[in-house]
């Protein structure tokens, strides 16, 4: 597959979970539920708006009969199978959007067209009519059009997307439309996925209810499927709002562990440009009469750094006259936890302190005093284990495909 067919059939999985989130935030009622690739790729119940949804999406293709034919003959064989009941009230829709060419759909259907362009189909030169293979009478088949309803001027994927923000601002209280796109909708696609994923059909469904408290929580958590569709750009701006955004223009005091796995991605000049600038940005501002109780700077835990990469990095830092401790108070000295977990001063104001391994990071948290302590983790492949961490610490686990990821929110 090529990276153009890879991007748009990816954007059609989107489409058709984009259809999923819209059909269950417009539903009528509470207790309406959808079932994800159930009998279709959409099973809605919703009183008189009850329907089997097919979905596609071709932003590129021009529509033909052709192209939604598998789609009717399927729901026919499912109608046919449920005993052609004239009762049913579930619909067949088949809901797409194509490039142009809807003209050749002419409606209203009538039986011949159907059966003509849907229903008919030739394989290994022999002809097939699905109707007669059936023995599908006049009147079942007036049935199963009465219940067929065929959308192909479908909104395009953007302008679906502008419709879910709309609704989810109208539908979560105290919800904009900025928090609507950074933290819910990404919500929502973590939701739906996860239903499409599951293996058992009968654990695919969920209602509207159900669907709108599971989204209603700022808590976005980012698969690798999620930031393929979103970009790093969009997950950058996401984790620098819920874990640094800031009210004021000074940063909060907090005793800060920024955990960064270096694995295969250690590169000298970009690891110190990286921690200089976290050492600005999470570091006090001192002025003539700061007091001792207000200075406060970033630890780091740098993961998979070779020994000797690591003293590169703090001779270059050296070298640039960045200040940092790293809990050894003399050469040849034991590790000191009390040393390094101890504010800087008027005298010592460090801008980083280095963590020297990840068994050290509990005793150096809890030894802090007059701080709030946080731990952000970008973790490449698993985030530290509980075991490594100190209690009644939060522990920020951030998905990182790159080591650098964190310039990325620092500047988003």
């Amino acid at each position: 597959m090529t990276d153009r067919s890879a991007t748009s059939t990816i954007k059609g999985y989107f489409y058709q979970f984009d259809q999923t989130i819209l059909r269950l935030l417009d539903a009528s009622r509470p207790t309406s539920r959808v079932v994800v690739e159930g009998v279709e790729d959409i099973d809605l119940d919703d009183g008189d708006q009850s329907a089997f949804v097919q979905c596609k999406y071709y932003e590129g293709t021009e529509y033909n009969h052709s192209v939604v034919k598998d789609a009717v003959i399927q729901m026919l064989r499912h109608f046919h199978a449920a005993g052609c009941p004239g009762g049913q009230y579930f619909k067949y829709r088949l809901f797409g959007h194509y490039k142009g060419g809807q003209h050749k759909l002419i409606l209203p259907l009538t039986s011949e067209f159907v059966k003509d362009n849907f229903l008919t189909y030739t394989r290994d030169k022999i002809e097939h009519k699905v109707h007669t293979e059936l023995s599908i009478t006049p009147a079942q088949l007036s049935d199963f059009m009465a219940l067929l309803d065929i959308d192909i001027g479908a909104p395009s994927y953007e302008e679906q997307q502008q419709r879910i923000l709309t609704l989810l601002v109208a539908t979560i209280p105290g919800c904009d439309q900025h928090d609507a796109q950074l933290f819910y909708y990404p919500n929502a696609i973590n939701v739906v996925q996860g239903l499409a994923i599951e293996p058992d059909v009968t654990k695919r469904g969920i209602s509207k209810a159900d669907f709108v408290k599971a989204l209603d929580r700022k808590d976005a958590i980012f698969s690798a499927w999620l930031q393929q569709k979103f970009g790093s750009d969009y997950f950058a701006r996401l984790v620098r709002r819920k874990y640094f955004r800031s009210t004021t223009p000074r940063v909060r005091k907090a005793s800060r562990f920024f955990v960064i796995d270096m694995a295969n991605e250690f590169d000298l000049n970009r690891a110190s440009a990286t921690l200089i600038r976290l050492g600005e940005i999470f570091s006090h501002k001192e002025h003539r009469s700061t007091p001792a109780q207000d200075r406060f700077c970033p630890f780091v835990l740098l993961r998979n750094v070779a020994a000797d990469d690591l003293i590169a990095l703090k001779a270059n830092l050296w070298k640039k006259g960045v200040l940092f401790g790293d809990g050894y108070p003399f050469h040849g000295a034991a590790f000191d936890s009390k040393l390094l977990s101890a504010a800087p001063t008027k005298d010592n104001l460090s801008r980083i302190k280095f963590v020297p391994g990840e068994n050290e990071l509990a005793a150096i948290a809890s030894a802090i005093t007059g701080s709030v302590v946080e731990i952000y983790d970008f973790y490449k492949t698993t985030p530290l284990h509980a075991a490594q961490l100190p209690k009644d610490v939060p522990h920020y686990t951030i998905r990182s495909v790159s080591s650098y990821f964190i310039e990325e929110v620092m500047q988003a």
